[in-house]
């Protein structure tokens, strides 16, 4: 009996062993990407709030008053504005920022009223903070799952023009 040719049951055999790498393949690469969208999703999150908490820290000491005073320590700042501008008749009104470190959360506090402004910060420090210019640096963690913690710096400069 001499053949040149394959069985029909070699070739299902055969077929079905290729199917099934494909197959396992298609899954370890569905798998792989899943995982990158979910860290770059976390990452961008996390800094885009604190990108926002900088900007609203920015305008906040922007509209300060150097005359009120500003008081700088690390995960802390305070500082208080003129609520009818330079020459406001009113109180100032006290601002806050606080880094809540056992939360991994900043606080923004205006007169009484205390919300929270950005998960996922990990540290909040203040290089410069004299003679009206306020440097801040944050420190933001993302914890995707199956990845390693990861951190990103963001910083900001601002310049109290306020007397």
């Amino acid at each position: 009996m001499d053949r040149w040719g394959f069985t029909a049951v070699e070739l299902l055999i055969v077929s079905g062993i290729a199917f099934g790498l494909v197959g396992g393949m298609m899954l370890m690469t569905t798998d792989a990407g899943s995982r990158v969208w979910a860290r770059t999703d976390a990452q961008v999150t996390t800094t885009s709030a604190a990108q926002q908490v900088l900007n609203r820290l920015r305008e906040d000491l922007h509209a300060a008053s150097l005359a009120a005073g500003v008081a700088c320590a690390p995960g802390d700042i305070s500082f208080a504005q003129d609520p009818d501008g330079p020459a406001g008749a009113g109180p100032p009104v006290p601002y806050r920022y606080q880094l809540d470190a056992a939360a991994g959360t900043i606080r923004r506090t205006v007169g009484a009223a205390t919300r929270v402004i950005a998960p996922n910060v990990s540290a909040m420090t203040f290089p410069t903070c004299a003679n009206g210019v306020v440097r801040v640096m944050l420190t933001t963690r993302v914890v995707p799952r199956r990845w390693p913690t990861a951190t990103h710096t963001l910083e900001s400069q601002v310049r109290i023009q306020n007397p």
